[in-house]
């Protein structure tokens, strides 16, 4: 089982770290992964995941994002295509499919990422889900992103997972985490 450790900083006034307006940073282990969020929301570490929701429990929320990764060892990845685990993650996957969106590929500063929508039925529910999976890889780490909510939140949430993707980062090493940059 893995052990799950939440530390919060007092940060000096030029600690250089800062989000947009209404967002705050996931850190985690270190800078292997790291983006902003919208600050309502709330952060809890989940059974193999981070969980980031649009409201304080899980009965509540009309979103769900989670956050896993992996570190890869140092070695050239090029010839697994992130788009072939996204597709093969995909077929893994076992909710009763309405629609899938193309896969779209994004490659900035040494990071690739693919991702793709679902249109599922939600088993617990009965009703139409949305479905948005992201694989990331750079700097030897590798991320896999998820965002679960109702049709109806597309307009609302589209903007989170946008801004996720935009300021994702893989793999910067922080050893004195109350020193950084704005996130770009």
């Amino acid at each position: 089982m893995t052990r799950w450790k939440s530390e919060v900083f007092s940060l000096p006034e030029d600690h250089g770290w800062t989000a947009r307006p209404g967002h705050k940073i996931l850190v985690l282990d270190q800078g292997a992964v790291l983006f902003e969020f919208p600050a309502s929301w709330v952060v809890e570490p989940g059974a193999d995941s981070i969980e980031i929701r649009d409201r304080a429990t899980r009965e509540e929320s009309n979103c769900l994002l989670a956050v896993s990764y992996l570190r890869l060892p140092p070695m050239d990845w090029s010839g697994l295509p992130l788009s072939r685990l996204l597709l093969d993650a995909v077929e893994g996957d076992d909710r009763e499919r309405i629609a899938q969106g193309p896969v779209i590929e994004v490659t900035r500063d040494g990071l690739e990422l693919v991702w793709t929508e679902l249109r599922v039925v939600d088993p617990g529910e009965g009703r139409q889900a949305v479905s948005r999976l992201c694989l990331a890889r750079g700097a030897n780490v590798q991320a896999l992103i998820t965002l679960d909510f109702w049709p109806e939140e597309e307009a609302r949430v589209s903007p989170v997972w946008g801004g996720v993707l935009s300021s994702l980062e893989l793999g910067v090493h922080i050893e004195e985490p109350t020193r950084r940059r704005r996130l770009q």
